[in-house]
């Protein structure tokens, strides 16, 4: 078994199974890349070795742009598959059972090439020698490799025949990259798993319009399925929505639709080559059958009836042939229903726009839920069916389901087919609560990740009363919270009451348990600290600026054991806040004041539940003596800019501030469970995670670091944002916003931290 390399996976197994269509079209022994041939020489060990090799290359490329949605189809399969060759005796049986499909899979993919054989020596008396090149660049397309196609063509003489020549056509170019056309594509076809319905042809097909529809027309659908689509549950769907729409404003709103159709126009030429190449190898000509189905076909990518057509006469200009006669144009596909309007989209769309995705319940090929008739048609039965999707979103915000309430929202909507003020004026209440559940949930983050459970309880109490189906991080629900916070309360008070009763080292024991079930139950901590003294405090406490964030650090204490340390900031008006807790001698607080005077910190030091007294920072005073402008300032030097980052030239402005330098930074950066985590600032959904080892990342595009971009829904789903291995690491957090379209990402980094190469790694 060769050594598992990432590239070798990618090209030579994780590309044929994304080719196939998926997990379900390959084997257990193929998708871990374990050869057949081998698996009796093969123990346990070896096997559970490259299973974890393959699940670990998964997870680090679980965001590539090509591959996402197969490899989030392994994952969720993986428990499954793993399972089969967990040992010997099933994994045997399983190799003779894979042996023999691919025995069949072999026999059926070479079907087609025996038969293009077989038509030629009926007409030839064997293979023509002039075919023989040609039939060798078409099998290869099938992934029939050199040596299996001199297997099955030895048999038959190779007979001489004249050479048919004629024009060929230079392949157009593609307006549009290729990468941002499988994209697209890419998006589309996981829109369709994950909806388990097949998946839009084309961005029109999203939209549920024909080819040809005007711009005006695509904004307004566009923006429409927007707002819709904000409404919905942060999720994988909404994620990829919100992508796909994107690429509509920039494609066929903001660009130009023609170009669009001409790249997958030149998309599904490659696609098509192939069987035009094999059917003119074989007949000599493209026969009108085969002609009519490739125009079906090109029409099923997406295109419109004129394109396919141009299509197919080019590919048959390209192998030398007459343009076979071909079918007329369909009739022109009825305009989509306007946004807003009651009439259903003409009997040729094969959806009602992108919320036929996001509600499998729609039936591909129908109108809007409600829909009236066409015009002309009868009248609907109740004009007035939005009033009761209103009533019901109502009492569904009245039952604290936000997210419940807006999809009668949008059903309302769809109804009246247009925004009244009634609906309007549901639609922003829904928001609004929308919007106080996330703030809960954002103060809620770092009293969760310090288990202070006792400080949850009243926020989740009022979340679960007002915002009940709006999830939090990892799509937890304020219920499954606030049942969490009461079991581990409720557990920890009887902890308390055994340890009250106890003798001196169960006593202990149990309080130390409680406080490990909430940090924050006053009486665990009262009665440990009076029965166990409080460790040494740390000293020498220092803060000072990194960037737009804060560094504290302290001498350790000198307590022996395993030393924690709680850092809390404190306002002019005296007021704390927890910034964080470590094993470190240092924390980063990413939510001071960007400006201004360096806030009052305190640290503290505490072993089990037992805390020392609290050393400060001392108080900010005035600025230093060289800070202050004298009646004479001396110009100062031209400062030196940091790498990475270009300066000005002389005698030009400043740099100007993008959208992302506005955004306010984020805060609780820190490192728990192989996971890093924050909480995001208000109006931030994308941010760009810079990586590098030797010392902190200058900009987000510092050539020597590595940055990935991570969305709030990609966070939520994967916990927090793993990092990639090895220590000590620097890591820097850039904001992200949108602007026209295109991503700015914040010059400044908001947030700081560094893996230390011990410890727990919170280090600085």
């Amino acid at each position: 078994m060769r050594v598992f390399e990432s590239d070798d996976y990618r090209r030579r197994v994780l590309a044929v199974v994304h080719r196939r269509g998926g997990a379900e079209h390959s084997d257990p022994f193929e998708i871990y890349d374990i050869p057949l041939a081998e698996v009796d020489t093969l123990d346990d060990a070896a096997i559970r070795a490259r299973i974890a090799e393959v699940w670990a290359f998964w997870q680090r490329s679980r965001d590539h742009p090509r591959y996402r949605g197969v490899i989030i189809g392994l994952l969720d399969l993986h428990t499954e598959l793993s399972a089969a060759l967990a040992d010997r005796t099933s994994r045997l049986a399983l190799r003779d059972r894979v042996a023999a499909a691919r025995a069949a899979r072999d026999d059926e993919r070479f079907a087609a090439l025996d038969a293009a054989v077989a038509r030629l020596v009926a007409r030839f008396g064997g293979i023509p020698a002039d075919r023989v090149a040609g039939l060798r660049a078409w099998a290869a397309t099938q992934g029939i490799d050199e040596s299996a196609f001199a297997l099955r063509t030895r048999r038959h003489r190779i007979v001489t025949a004249g050479p048919a020549t004629g024009p060929t056509d230079q392949p157009r170019p593609e307006p549009i990259p290729a990468e941002v056309l499988r994209q697209i594509r890419a998006d589309l076809d996981e829109l369709g798993r994950i909806t388990a319905s097949g998946p839009p042809r084309s961005l029109f097909d999203l939209l549920g319009v024909p080819p040809g529809t005007s711009r005006e027309q695509i904004r307004d659908l566009r923006d429409e399925a927007l707002v819709r689509n904000r409404a919905r549950r942060p999720d994988r769907r909404r994620a990829l929505l919100d992508d796909l729409l994107a690429a509509v404003g920039a494609l066929l709103v903001e660009g130009d639709a023609d170009a669009y159709l001409d790249a997958l126009a030149a998309a599904t030429s490659e696609r098509l080559r192939p069987r035009v190449a094999a059917a003119v190898l074989v007949e000599d000509a493209l026969l009108p059958a085969e002609a009519a189905e490739l125009v079906a076909e090109a029409q099923a990518d997406g295109l419109d009836p004129h394109r396919a057509r141009a299509v197919v006469r080019s590919l048959a200009r390209e192998q030398g042939v007459t343009v076979p006669p071909l079918p007329p144009p369909a009739a022109p596909l009825p305009p989509a229903a306007p946004p807003g309007s009651s009439r259903p989209p003409g009997p040729g769309s094969s959806r009602s726009g992108p919320d036929a995705f996001p509600d499998p319940t729609a039936a591909a090929g129908r109108g809007p839920r409600g829909g009236a008739p066409p015009a002309g048609g009868p009248a609907p039965a109740r004009a007035d069916a939005w009033r009761a999707a209103v009533s019901r979103a109502r009492a569904a915000l009245r039952a604290g389901r936000p997210v419940e309430a807006g999809e009668h929202v949008a059903a309302a909507r769809e109804l009246a087919g247009e925004t009244l003020p009634p609906i309007r004026a549901m639609d922003d209440e829904v928001e609004t609560a929308i919007r106080a559940a996330a703030d809960r949930w954002a103060q809620l983050a770092p009293l969760i990740a310090a288990g202070r459970y006792r400080a949850v309880l009243p926020t989740a109490r009022r979340l679960a009363e007002t915002g009940a189906d709006v999830p939090g991080p990892g799509n937890q629900l304020a219920g499954e919270l606030l049942s969490l916070a009461e079991a581990r309360c409720s557990g920890a008070d009887a902890l308390v009451a055994r340890a009250q009763t106890a003798g001196a080292h169960d006593r202990d024991r149990l309080l130390g348990e409680a406080l490990a079930l909430v940090t924050d139950h006053a009486e665990a901590s009262a009665l440990l600290a009076r029965s166990r003294p409080g460790p040494a405090p740390p000293g020498a406490v220092q803060a000072q600026r990194d960037g737009r964030s804060v560094l504290v650090s302290w001498q350790p204490s000198t307590t022996a054991g395993e030393v924690r340390y709680r850092v809390t900031r404190f306002t002019a008006d005296g007021v704390g806040r927890a910034v964080g807790v470590t094993a470190g001698s240092s924390l980063e607080d990413g939510g001071a004041p960007p400006d201004g005077a360096i806030p009052r910190y305190e640290v503290a030091a505490g072993v089990g539940g037992a805390w020392s007294a609290p050393v400060g920072t001392a108080e900010p005073g005035p600025p230093p003596a060289d800070l202050v402008p004298s009646a004479d300032p001396v110009p100062p030097a031209d400062p030196v800019p940091p790498t990475g980052v270009p300066s000005p030239e002389a005698g030009s402005a400043a740099p100007a501030v993008n959208a992302a330098d506005a955004l306010p930074p984020p805060v609780g950066l820190r490192w728990v469970d192989e996971r890093l985590r924050w909480t995001w600032p208000a109006g931030c959904t994308e941010m760009m995670v810079v990586c590098r080892p030797d010392e902190p990342p200058t900009a987000a595009d510092d050539p020597r670091a590595q940055a990935r971009k991570v969305t709030n829904t990609r966070y939520e789903i994967d916990g927090g944002v793993p990092l990639p291995p090895g220590r000590p690491l620097h890591v820097a957090l850039f904001c992200c916003t949108r602007q026209a379209g295109r991503l700015a990402v914040a010059a400044l980094a908001g947030a700081r931290l560094r893996l230390a190469p011990v410890g727990d790694g919170a280090g600085r």
